[in-house]
Order: C-alpha cells, then sequence, then structure tokens
C-alpha cells in the first residue's frame, strides 16, 4: 500500500516537471511539480524516499527528452534497442542530479515552508558542479516566461533555477497558510522568514525583469544594426551546396544594399587544409582539400562576406596530424579574413565521453573523424562595427562558449549548427531552448543559422525575433542590433555557486550541530 500511495503521488509530480519542456509556456508547472515535492520533504528521509525522488526525477526527464535513445541510436548507427540500453545511464545520471536538492532537504529540513532555501542551493551547486551529457539546466524551463530570467544577467545561467526554487517555496508558504487557516489559525503566523525571503526574492526578480525588458528594448532601437542573411539547408543531401548558392545569390539579388554577412550552417563547406587562405583559385582549393567535399568552392564572387562551416586539417590528407570542425568568414574577394575551431565537441557525435579510460566504449560509437579541440575563443571583425562571436552546434548551449567570445568583445553572437540527425522536430526546438539564455546572459543578439533548424535571431531579452519553419529551404533576414556593454554575469563569473556551496555547507553545519 506504502508503495502505491507513493507512485500514486510521484505520477502527476513527474507530469507536472516534464511539461514545461514539452510546452514552454507552461512555466508555472515546474513551480507547481517542485512545490509539491518540497511539500512532501517528511517522506524524503531515508533510502525509500530517495530512491522515489531519483526515480521520479528519471521519469520526467524521459519524458522531457524521450527522442534521446533515437539520436544515441542513429549515432551509433544500430537499432532503437540498443539506443535505448545507452541512454538509461545517461538519463539516471543527470536525474540525480535532479534529485540531489530533495535528497538534501531530506537529511537536512524538516518543516517544508524552511525547504526551498537549501534545495535551491543544493540545485544551484549540482547544475554548476556535475557534468552532464547535454548541458540542460531546471531553470531554462522558465524561459517560456521572459521576464522570468532577465535576473541570469546578473548571477548567470544557474540563477534561474534558483529563482524556480523560490516560487515553488512561495506556493509551499500560500498552501501551508490556507491550511492553517482552515484549522482556524492566524495566516501570517504560517510564514517563516525563509518563506518571507522567497516572497521577497520573487517580487525583486520580477521586478528587475520588468525593469530589464523595457531598458533593452529602448537599447535594441537606438543601436547600428547588421543586416544578415541566414540560409537554412541541410548540407547532408546531394546538390545541397548548389541549394545553398542559389537561395544566397537569390537573397541578395532581391536587395539594393548588400548584406553585411549571409551565414551557411555546420558543414556546409568543404575539408580545407590550415595553409587555404582564399578561395578564389579552383586548382588551388584542388590541391588543398581533400574528402569530403574536396575542391568544394563555397560561392563565386560573393557580393558580401560570408560565413560557413567546414573542417581544417594540418598535415596528410589521408591521415591529418590534426583536423578541426572550423567556421571560416569569406569576404567579397573570397580571401579568408576569420576562422574559429570549435573548442566544445558534440558528444557521441564528435567524441565519446570517457572514452580515454574505457576505449572500448569507441567501438559502439563508429565516428568518420576525430576532431581536435579548438583552442582560442577568436571573434571575427566583420565590417565597421560588428564582432562575430561564432559558434558550432553544441557549444551554443554551453554559457562558457558565448561568454568566453564576449569577454574577447563579440557585440553578436553566431551559431552554426548542424542537427540534420535530429527528425524530431522537439529535439530542434529544445536545443534552441537550452540555447536561449546564452543572449541574457550577455546581453547579446543570438543568430542561429542550423541545417534543419531551428534558424532563428534571438534578442538580448531572450526573446525570438524571427524565425524559420524546421525542416524547410529558406533564407531569413535580419536587421540585427549590436550592443555593447557588460554585464555583471560576465564581471563575477562564478561568483554565484560558490557563495551558494558556501551557504549550504553553512546549513548542514548548523544542522549537525542541533
Amino acid at each position: 500500500m506504502r508503495s502505491l500511495a507513493a507512485l500514486a503521488v510521484a505520477i502527476p509530480i513527474v507530469l507536472l516537471v516534464a511539461a514545461p519542456w514539452l510546452w514552454q509556456e507552461l512555466v508555472f508547472l515546474e513551480w507547481l511539480g517542485v512545490a509539491a515535492g518540497l511539500l512532501l520533504v517528511r517522506h524524503l528521509r531515508g533510502w525509500r524516499g530517495e530512491i522515489t525522488a531519483l526515480c521520479a526525477a528519471a521519469a520526467a526527464l524521459a519524458i522531457a527528452f524521450h527522442w534521446s535513445p533515437k539520436v544515441l541510436a542513429y549515432s551509433m548507427q544500430t537499432s532503437d534497442e540498443i539506443g535505448l540500453l545507452f541512454t538509461i545511464p545517461i538519463v539516471f545520471w543527470d536525474a540525480a542530479r535532479l534529485a540531489l536538492p530533495f535528497w538534501c532537504i531530506g537529511r537536512l529540513v524538516r518543516d517544508p515552508r524552511n525547504a526551498w532555501l537549501p534545495a535551491a542551493l543544493a540545485a544551484v551547486v549540482a547544475e554548476a558542479v556535475v557534468p552532464g551529457v547535454f548541458p540542460w539546466k531546471l531553470g531554462y524551463s522558465q524561459i517560456g516566461w521572459p521576464m522570468m530570467v532577465q535576473s541570469a544577467d546578473l548571477f548567470g545561467p544557474e540563477f534561474p533555477t534558483f529563482m524556480l526554487y523560490a516560487h515553488a517555496g512561495v506556493i509551499v508558504g500560500l498552501v501551508v497558510a490556507a491550511w492553517r487557516m482552515k484549522g482556524g489559525e492566524n495566516w501570517k503566523s504560517a510564514w517563516t522568514p525563509t518563506g518571507i525571503a522567497a516572497v521577497t526574492l520573487v517580487a525583486a526578480n520580477t521586478a528587475y525583469g520588468a525593469w530589464a525588458m523595457r531598458h533593452y528594448t529602448a537599447a535594441m532601437a537606438a543601436a547600428p544594426k547588421l543586416s544578415v542573411a541566414l540560409v537554412q539547408v541541410d548540407p547532408s543531401h546531394e546538390g545541397s551546396v548548389v541549394e545553398l548558392q542559389q537561395l544566397t545569390k537569390q537573397a541578395c539579388a532581391d536587395r539594393e544594399k548588400p548584406f553585411d554577412v549571409v551565414c551557411w550552417p555546420e558543414c556546409s563547406g568543404g575539408s580545407y587544409e590550415d595553409c587555404l587562405t582564399s578561395f578564389a583559385d579552383p586548382e588551388l582549393i584542388l590541391e588543398h582539400s581533400r574528402d569530403p567535399g574536396r575542391g568544394l568552392r563555397p560561392l563565386e564572387a560573393p557580393t558580401c562576406p560570408l560565413l560557413f562551416g567546414g573542417k581544417i586539417y594540418c598535415g596528410y590528407p589521408e591521415k591529418p596530424r590534426e583536423l578541426y570542425q572550423s567556421a571560416l568568414l569569406i569576404d567579397c574577394e573570397e580571401s579568408m579574413i576569420g576562422r574559429y575551431d570549435k573548442r566544445h565537441l558534440m558528444p557521441f557525435g564528435e567524441y565519446v565521453p570517457g572514452g580515454d579510460q574505457f576505449p572500448q566504449l569507441r567501438l559502439y560509437f563508429p565516428m568518420q573523424d576525430e576532431f581536435d579541440v579548438g583552442r582560442e575563443a577568436t571573434v571575427m571583425p566583420c565590417g565597421k562595427q560588428a564582432r562575430l562571436g561564432v559558434m558550432l552546434c553544441y557549444e551554443d548551449m554551453v554559457p562558457g562558449a558565448a561568454m568566453s567570445l564576449v569577454r574577447n568583445s563579440a557585440n553578436v553572437l553566431v551559431s552554426l549548427i548542424n542537427g540534420a540527425a535530429f527528425t524530431e522536430p522537439l529535439t530542434l526546438v529544445q536545443h534552441r531552448l537550452l540555447a536561449q539564455l546564452r543572449t541574457v546572459e550577455s546581453r547579446r543578439c543570438l543568430l542561429r543559422c542550423a541545417a534543419t533548424g531551428e534558424t532563428c535571431v534571438i534578442s538580448p531579452l531572450g526573446t525570438i525575433l524571427a524565425r524559420l519553419p524546421l525542416h524547410t529551404k529558406e533564407v531569413l533576414t535580419a536587421e540585427v542590433p549590436l550592443l555593447e556593454g557588460r554585464t555583471l554575469y560576465r564581471l563575477i563569473g562564478p561568483a554565484f555557486p560558490i557563495a551558494c556551496a558556501l551557504a549550504l555547507a553553512a546549513i548542514a553545519i548548523q544542522r549537525r550541530r542541533r
């Protein structure tokens, strides 16, 4: 009977936590799911409670990211069943990070009204310290309501998670107050200092969000603009380069003034030797390139700079000494004026996590190429005012990747993406969701040029200014504001997670002394 009761309680919590990842507008359901977990703090003690929390977290993640087995199966070139087998440990690893705050409060707290703060501190520390295959954070579920996440420019990507727990703390306080009022008590007596702190923080966060949205909306209107064309074509298809060229020429022909830059997706170019500095001579390209895409000339006589994804190798073409996924910027004379090498490789697509420690894992994930890791956060000047901070695919989900580019003077972020392996539309939407907060943290626009989607322009508020439908071959044109300035998060770096770790340690020590 106890197991059935636990299951009956866990199922609605699981659905509440998973729902905003499937439908982003349902932000408040995440608050309710976390609040329900906090209200059950007395039932989280002991191994039964901890296992229940872990299984509930795993179930929520399995629902939210249900496409994972199919993607792993594609990477492994195997069946969906084998993909599922490899997905299970990954899900439970991430579930432990999600369950950790509830394990902590089960050991530290008895009153649910005081549970939100240590849970929030533990969640922030877990998200900042515990690595994940895909770097999601619980607070990303709040992006559907942009006002709730504006304070990420103050304290970083973990702060929306902290505020999510604060919202849950307010709900817990209201539930307890209503219950006590029903018993004839004064509702004010139901609020502890921790609960009052939650109310204060939620009010302050909302006020700051409203101010920030007004302030940066005005700043965007007054800022200089960069005219861009983002070409969405799947480069894995035969004839894709011709389609990219045709769409680019058509978009450029329809304008009186040339674009400041045209962007193509990751992997839209060929594989070139690092000594190649110009694409104007077809014979030179043939001599200094290799398969796949040997001799590929991206665009003959472009009317504006072109940014595209290709590969750069050093050494013998058959067995290069170094090989990089790169972004290449060429000017109207087809000379290479900028190059960026990918610094954060895609797990299971470009490297195998744990492959160095367990070489046999590599046998399950056959990859055509072994890529090297780029060394520098290279920013590319483009025209008189723009400084492009370019990322490749997976990197736009990594907060440090974007922030390092902004620290090196980037005033607009660009992500070139090849998500052709992801046929499930939700996968592409969630990739964009995990990247969206980069704009708020840095107060820069993010241009996403993707092979199959989601190609879009994201404002410094984290809102989508324009987008293309998924799995279409189209061009998105936009006038993008170039913002300068520094955010507090850029200045203080990981200070907030460090402070949370110290506060959590203080709470644990105080509890142990009692």
